[in-house]
């Protein structure tokens, strides 16, 4: 079956991460992976049964332990052709990873959330929680709490480490460390894990994404512009696809390129750009070469190629196409 024009980016979230799931148990314990996760298609089944994944959870949790719920997140190094976490591994800092978690949980319409707090430097506390009022189970809040931990470490943070409190109320001190020397612990009782609050820290912060982009984007640029400026923009919109998720600021892309804010946005006005419009035009690009080439949901797409919301990417990519994603994906569907 193929993706539908409509499909959820919460589907496809959820069809990802229950590949890492069945990944786990076809790992540790093979013999209990379900025949329906086993036959799945993630990338192009649009529906799964709505209780597959916390099924296999609970398989996981029951059979191979806590460790390895907390572990599931290690896999997503595996799984590269997901643009999703592709965005995600491509972050050059924390804060623009975790940026972008909260941006895909608004995206998503997650019911499940993560409140962030990076008050501190190299310090992030969690609370997950529902928005209906609800409590996460610990099953799933350790198998979020380990790909939040896998995506950090998967970046560059170092000498990373994560507690968990224990006890019965969010009014106890006493914390237990889940992540440490890139081992996972749980206390022998995991039940007084109050798995849906922890915190992160890390000593250090090493890039691990090239800071060199993967395509070149077509820029449309006067004939008279000078050359330098022509190769000024160009490095600027090479730079904006290293990483075309992530929310830039103007100041952001001046430090790497060597100039003030203002002299800068100098620079794009004698091509009659402005910052806003180029990030806008490579943000199109790349939303047209994932609605080509993939089979991911239309708002994936919008997500992945840095929009805001839903709303705003299809709104912006009908102004500059003339057609909505859906019909623009209709006409130039891969075979």
């Amino acid at each position: 079956m193929n993706i539908t024009r409509d499909r959820p980016i919460r589907d496809f979230a959820k069809s990802s991460l229950l590949e890492l799931v069945a990944r786990k148990l076809e790992e540790t314990c093979p013999e209990l992976v379900p025949t329906e996760a086993r036959s799945l298609d993630t990338i192009r089944q649009a529906h799964i049964p709505p209780t597959l994944k916390s099924d296999i959870l609970g398989l996981l949790w029951c059979n191979a332990g806590p460790e390895a719920v907390l572990s599931i997140g290690q896999g997503i190094q595996s799984i590269n052709y997901d643009p999703m976490w592709q965005s995600a591994t491509r972050s050059r800092s924390p804060e623009t990873l975790l940026d972008k978690w909260r941006r895909f949980e608004v995206f998503a319409h997650s019911q499940h959330r993560l409140k962030i707090d990076q008050s501190r430097t190299n310090f992030t506390s969690f609370n997950r929680y529902t928005v209906d009022g609800g409590t996460p189970k610990a099953p799933d809040n350790l198998m979020i709490c380990g790909l939040v931990i896998a995506l950090l470490e998967h970046i560059g943070c170092e000498g990373l480490r994560c507690h968990m409190p224990l006890g019965a109320n969010d009014a106890c001190d006493q914390a237990f460390c889940i992540r440490i020397d890139n081992q996972f612990f749980v206390p022998d009782d995991p039940n007084r894990l109050q798995t849906h609050r922890w915190t992160i820290t890390w000593q250090g912060f090493t890039p691990r994404t090239e800071n060199t982009a993967p395509k070149t984007v077509p820029i449309p640029l006067p004939a008279s512009l000078d050359s330098a400026t022509t190769n000024l923009i160009t490095s600027i919109a090479r730079l904006l696809m290293v990483d075309i998720a992530r929310q830039w600021k103007v100041t952001e892309l001046a430090r790497e390129t060597g100039h003030s804010s203002r002299s800068l946005q100098r620079k794009l006005g004698d091509a009659g750009l402005s910052f806003s419009l180029l990030v806008r035009q490579v943000r199109i690009a790349e939303a047209c070469r994932l609605l080509k080439d993939s089979l991911v949901p239309v708002t994936t797409v919008g997500f992945c190629a840095g929009f805001s919301d839903s709303a705003h990417f299809s709104r912006d990519f009908r102004a500059s196409t003339g057609m909505t994603p859906s019909d623009y994906r209709a006409i130039n569907r891969p075979t």
